[in-house]
This record gives C-alpha cells, structure tokens and sequence, in this order.
C-alpha cells in the first residue's frame, strides 16, 4: 500500500543534551546507542561490580539520567505514581514528586521512562496524567491528565505506556481518543497547541526521525483490524506521511530509521515486521513496502549495525516452548529481509532490554535479568561476557518479567528488575 502527503519544509531544532546523558527513553536520540567508549568486555570470575542496589514497588519503568541524577517512574499499587531523583553514584534519593492515581493496569506497576531537561523532567502516568516538574523546586509546573482535557481518550489495555517526546516547545501526546488521536502542547504551561485526528491506540512511544531535513514524530497505532505507522510535524501537527502497510495487534517497540530513504517497523504477537522505504517525491513523501518477515520483536527495538538489523525474536508465541524457542534469540538480518543467524535458546535472553555502546550488544536477559557483551558481527553469535547481577534463580523457568529498559552514563549502567534497581560498574 502506498500512501502520500504534503511536505513540511521547515526544520525544527532538538533539544541539546550532554554527551554522557541519557536524558529519556533509549538514550540522547531514542536509538539505544550510546557514544561511549572505554567499557570493559569481560567480567571475570566475580562479575561485574555492582555500585548500588535500590528496593523499589514492583513495575517496568526504566531510568533516565542527566549528570549525577538518575530519574525514574514508581507506582504503588491502586494508590500512586512517583517520580524519583536518586543519586548516580550512590543510589540514595534526593527527592520524589508524588500523584495520586485510580486502579491498577494488567501486569501491575509504572510503565514510562521520563524525560529530562535542562530545567524540568515530564512524564506520563499509567492512566495517562502528563506531568511536568520543576528540576529545582520538585513541584509541578502544570498537570493535565488526557481525559479531562479530552473526554474521548482511551486508555490502552495495559494502561498509558508512552514516553514522553518533547521537540523544541511541543510535549507530544497521546489521547487515543475517538476523535483526538495524537497532540502537541506548549511544553512551559500545558496548553494544547495542536491535535490530530484518531489512530487508534498502542502501547509504542513517539520517536523522532530526521527525514528529509527535519523532525518525523514517528508513532505506530492501531485501531480495530487497521494499523498506522504516521509521521507528524512537530510544531503543528501536520501529518506528514502515514501508511496502513504494518498492522501489529499491541504495537510496543518504536520506529526504526534504517537509512533516509528506509524505515523498519516490528512487534511481536506473530505479526511479524516490515522494511518501508520512505521518499520525497515533489512536495510528497511516498511510503512501499519493501520487505516483510515472519520474526519481529516484542517489546524493545532493533538496532542497525553495519548495514545488519540485530533484534531479540522472542515473543508470547515462543517463549514458553522448547521447541519454539528455537525459532527465537539473538538474530541478526540484512537489509533485505534475510536472516544470517540466530541463537535461537542457547541463549533464548526473553524479552529484555538492549543498548549499543563502544562496538557491543549490552543486553538484559528479559527473564533472569543475566547481563551479556555481545560483540555484533554478521558472522554469528560472539558473547564477550555474562553474569548473573541479579542472583536470579536459574533453574526456574518462569519469566521474571526483566523487560525494562536500561540506561547508561559514564560507564555506570542501570538495570531494572521488577521491585530492585541495580547500577553496574562497566568502567575499566
């Protein structure tokens, strides 16, 4: 299916971040990479050395951080999300910001990684309350919950799982209404600035892709038996381009810009995954299909090495079977759908998360939480190291649910699993 729309023309500034932050979700510009070097590659005999250890409610929120700060959402149970500022190099807290919340979403506990800025760190709570808190004051500057705003807001399933975007002056947002699908609001004061039509709802978050010489907010939906993959203007809205080329039941990890002309959508529930080329054309863009495969990933998103995809194939249909997770792992594709290997159960690794640092797969075994060094090649499977950081039992073979993402700054990598948070030591 091919699908066509005007334009933008004006580029849109992203905010600036310090090197070593990881200021929101997947890091400084929501790939999972990172730029550091220097980290080891092996661990030894005792492991890697683990800096701190924090209990915390059970959940998947994953961290964010900017300087010597690490952020982090929390829910207790039926009652409340909090925001927490704990210190990088210690773990202790400095201060928490706290909201009252009703009910409970499926698979209990927080689900967004907040967003920091220079001056204030925005989030989304699990029924869909934006908050904006002042870095210095810890209070907040303004929260709009999505559904007083916009009475038709449908909370997802598994409740509001969105990161917050922010580009420029516009919070991106996501009402899944009937009538109010996505929105920009002035990031200082609340206020909306724009609202889309419906998409549908999903439980993927909003990325930014430079297409064409600006910003896409790229976000992928459902609605019914119909899915979307859109792209949006930031500072008004404009749909850009959208295709119903993809559709994936729960739409989870975000969209992958391959190259300028190439995006690469996926999810797990055995809707497979899509690469879509993405051209301007005059005053247009046009999206194709290029390619779809049977494997995708569930819940985190792939990562472009050297002209190959890397993605951990694992989802609900083939994790609870020996025979079936053959079928899944560590795998690695070329750019033209073919896959060259994959580990298949030896190591299965879940449905964990991944970061790309310093030529390495840093990755979370999404069941025991074990910490693997990969060394991506198209040549097959190199593990430089692994450790089991959260002393997890082995021998059980249920899923402990270790699906957060990490985070990583100055070395000191930062892992979830469920109610603890660990800091790793990957300096040399």
């Amino acid at each position: 299916m091919k699908a066509t729309v005007i334009l933008g023309l004006a580029a849109f500034p992203l905010a600036t971040v310090h090197a070593a932050d990881w200021p929101q979700f997947q890091g400084p510009d929501r790939t999972g990479v990172s730029q550091e070097t220097g980290l080891i590659r092996s661990f030894g005999k005792k492991g890697p050395r683990i800096l701190w250890d924090v209990k915390l409610e059970k959940g998947f929120g994953g961290c964010a951080i900017v300087g010597e700060e690490v952020y982090l959402v929390d829910r207790v149970l039926k009652e409340k999300d909090m925001l927490l500022c704990l210190d990088l190099k210690t773990g202790k807290e400095h201060w928490r910001y706290e909201s009252p919340s009703e009910g409970e979403p499926s698979f209990p506990g927080s689900r967004s990684v907040p967003t920091v800025e220079e001056d204030a760190v925005y989030f989304v709570g699990s029924y869909g309350r934006v908050h904006c808190i002042d870095r210095k004051s810890h209070k907040a500057r303004w929260t709009v919950k999505m559904a007083d705003r916009y009475p038709d807001a449908n909370t997802p399933n598994w409740g509001y799982a969105q990161c917050a975007l922010v580009v420029g002056e516009i919070v991106f947002v996501t009402p899944f209404g009937s009538e109010t699908g996505a929105a920009g609001w002035n990031k200082m004061t609340g206020a909306e600035v724009w609202k889309s039509g419906s998409i549908g709802d999903s439980h993927a978050s909003p990325t930014v892709l430079q297409i064409g010489g600006e910003p896409h907010i790229a976000l992928v939906s459902k609605s019914g038996k119909e899915g979307y993959v859109t792209g949006y203007r930031p500072q008004d809205g404009t749909i850009l381009w959208q295709t119903q080329s993809y559709y994936n039941r729960i739409p989870i990890p975000i969209v992958t810009r391959v190259r300028e002309d190439k995006l690469f959508v996926t999810g797990g529930y055995d809707c497979g995954s899509k690469m879509l080329s993405i051209k301007k054309s005059g005053a247009r863009y046009e999206l194709d299909e290029l390619w779809a495969i049977e494997k995708g990933t569930q819940i985190h998103p792939p990562f472009v090495i050297d002209n190959h995809l890397y993605f951990l194939a694992n989802e609900n249909s083939n994790h609870k079977v020996a025979a079936k997770r053959k079928t899944g792992g560590l795998s690695c594709w070329d750019l033209e759908g073919k896959e060259l290997w994959r580990t298949g159960n030896e190591p299965f690794m879940g449905r964990g998360g991944s970061i790309h640092a310093d030529g390495m797969l840093i990755i979370q075994d999404g069941e025991k939480g074990v910490l693997r060094l990969v060394e991506p090649s198209p040549k097959g499977f190199k593990l430089l190291a692994e450790a089991n950081v959260f002393e997890s039992d082995l021998g059980k073979k249920h899923d402990l649910k270790f699906w957060s993402p990490m985070a990583l700054s100055e070395g000191r990598l930062i892992m979830r699993g469920q109610d603890r948070l660990i800091c790793v030591d990957l300096r040399k």
